[in-house]
This record gives C-alpha cells, structure tokens and sequence, in this order.
C-alpha cells in the first residue's frame, strides 16, 4: 500500500492528538494543519488540544459596552471563534468600567492571586506600559500563533490589535472644506479664538512632543498659545459637544475612531489628520496571569488578528491596524504618507522608553488648565 502524502499524514496525526483527552501536544515541527476555516500554526492546534483538555469552555470578557460594540461585537467574535476553531465555546460578555479602572481591577486581581474578572485585558499603550513593570500579564511568544502577528506588533505582554490615529475633530458645519487645519499653528487663527476646546488631561500632547519637530520647550509654549484660544476642555469622549456646535473643534482629538463613530450615525463630525502631529498609539490585548481561560484568550488574540477578526473589529469599532494587510485604516495615512510625512508610532516600549512624557503630560495639563482664557 502506498504511504500517505506527508500533509495528509500531519492532519491526520493532528485530529488523533484533538480527539483523545490526556494526550500530549502536536510537536512543533508541525508547520501548519487544516482545520475549520483557513490553516493553523502549530500553536494554534497546541492551544486547541490544551483548551479540551482543560477543560476550557467559555471565555468571559469585560469592557465598556462602547468597545468593540461590547455584547454585540462579542457576539460576532463568538461565531467566527466556533467557524474558525470548530469550538463552539460560549463567550460570556459583561459590561465593565473604563480601561484605566479595568486596568487596575485586574492588577489588584492578579496581586491578590484571584482568578481575574475577564480573561483578557483591553487596555491602550499607556495602560500597557504600567502593566509590564508590574507584572500584570502572562508571558508569551503572540509571534508562533501566525504570520500576520510580526515582531513589532507583539510584545511578550501582549499584541496590538488596532491603531489610534490622531489629530483635530471638527463640526463639518461649522468649519469649511478651506479652513480644515493642517497644521497645529492653524487653529491658533483668531477666527476660532473661543470656538475650539482641548482636552482636559492635555491627552496626546506629550507624544506629539516627542516628534523631531517639536519637542518639549517648543510644546509647552504652543500650549500657551492654545490655552488663550480654548472656549473649554473636555474628555476625550464628549464628541457630543462638538456635534451640537458648542465648540467648532476639539485640540487634539484621542484618536479618528471618534469621527467614524458619529459619521455611521450621520453626525456632521469631520477629522482632520495633521501633518506635523500625526502620533498613531495602539489598543492592545493581553492574557492577566491569573485568567480562568488562558489557552481560549490566546487562540482569541489570533482571532483579533485574522483578516475577519480586524474586519470585525472595524466595523465595531472603527479600528484595526494600519500594517495588517487590507486594513482599512491605513487609508487615512496614506496621503500623509505618499508626502513623506511619517506618524510618530507611540507603542507600550515607547512610553516604558520615554518615562520624561509622564511628567510633561503633567506640565502641559498644568497649563490648559491654569492660563486665564480671554
């Protein structure tokens, strides 16, 4: 009888190893099988056959209901996990409080040795830079899962699954095709003395500064500048401000996913990319050490990272990552790009590395906050 072709015999190996409960691992010379939808890495089918005999059934998440969609992205998330594994597992979806509060929810979970209230952390690069001296979050190669989750991407923490891209939300109604700015020095025009509102925590600032344009003395002496023309400061999430014609625009913005939001919804809200303060941070997910599911939240992670995976979470979010191929994203940057205008990457190693833009951000806080308006 003839032998097998070698792929034939890995799938079948691959299957025995999924179907019997207690057997080891597939080895990692196993390059890649078929299974479900598309072909998995080796880890992937390691971290199948590690979840059944886990016993891992469901995967409980936690973040704000305006994350992703919360239930209904999660939803979502559930079909492709069970069409793209063949586990049909139950992704348990509650509601949960802000990123920075989740954050340290978690991180007095894992200190405390409790199995943590969500299985995986979604937390942006700042809340990631805290999370690594802190121990907070398993250890792991995000790399072996697939090819799409390059060095770069990954950190043993965790992976970005999407970018933030900055800039300056504006009322389309408000200010004209023309008068868009381009520049940070735009919005300084005494048209919009008064018209225009900043963030209260000075949010995105720092970063810019770290741009070779700028730096921190020039920075803190545009905020000045700024803070005689800002009507008010509000969060990062009050677009609704900026909607009703309260204010014509928000200096700096937290990030175009805010634009899109209120754009499906027919808002007349604009987002202006700039060519001298474009910063792109990141949203990350990562694994607590102590989460209940750990083997499901990876093969979750991989998920995220899948060209289906990033289009769910574009159309529930308004992000996925720029250097993913068919990211939507991508093309607000490209006619930055195209003019050799490259966005400042603000990663978890970034703010670990810059330590200084904590105490910056609190300077230039300190100005918006404190120069008389008028």
């Amino acid at each position: 009888m003839r032998a097998q072709p070698e792929k034939s015999l890995v799938f079948t190996l691959a299957l025995l190893l999924l179907s019997a409960p207690g057997w080891p691992a597939p080895p990692l010379r196993i390059a890649a099988v078929s299974a479900g939808k598309g072909e998995h890495s080796a880890e992937v089918v390691r971290l199948i056959a590690a979840a059944k005999e886990k016993g891992e059934k469901e995967l409980n998440l936690s973040w704000s209901e305006e994350s992703f969609s919360g239930a209904e992205g999660a939803r979502m998330f559930q079909a492709l996990f069970h069409e793209r594994y063949g586990m049909n597992i139950r992704v348990n979806f509650t509601p949960g409080p802000s990123m920075t509060q989740m954050a340290g929810k978690i991180t007095q979970e894992v200190a405390a040795g409790y199995k943590a209230s969500s299985d995986l952390l979604l937390g942006t690069e700042s809340h990631y830079g805290d999370l690594w001296k802190r121990n907070v979050l398993e250890e792991y190669d995000y790399t072996r899962l697939s090819a799409r989750i390059r060095k770069g991407l990954a950190d043993p923490h965790g992976v970005q699954i999407g970018g933030i891209i900055s800039g300056v939300l504006y009322h389309t109604g408000l200010v004209a095709p023309a008068e868009v700015p381009k520049r940070l020095e735009d919005v300084l025009s005494p048209k919009w003395k008064g018209k225009i509102a900043s963030t209260v925590n000075a949010g995105i600032f720092d970063r810019v500064a770290a741009r070779p344009e700028w730096g921190p003395e020039k920075m803190k002496a545009y905020v000045r500048k700024l803070s005689a023309h800002v009507g008010g400061l509000i969060r990062c999430g009050e677009v609704s401000r900026i909607i009703s014609g309260e204010f014509s625009m928000l200096v700096l913005g937290c990030g175009s996913l805010f634009a899109h939001q209120a754009q499906s919804k027919g808002a007349p809200l604009g987002h202006a990319i700039l060519e001298d303060s474009t910063t792109i941070g990141f949203f990350y997910l990562g694994v607590p050490r102590t989460s209940a599911n750990p083997h499901l939240a990876k093969l979750f992670i991989n998920l995220v990272m899948s060209a289906e995976g990033q289009r769910i979470a574009y159309k529930t979010y308004f992000t996925d990552h720029p250097d993913l191929p068919g990211s939507q994203s991508a093309a607000e940057l490209k006619d930055l790009m195209v003019r050799g205008k490259e966005p400042l990457r603000v990663d978890a190693r970034f703010v670990v590395s810059n330590p200084e833009l904590r105490h910056l951000s609190v300077e230039l806080r300190k100005i918006l906050q404190e120069m008389p308006k008028g």
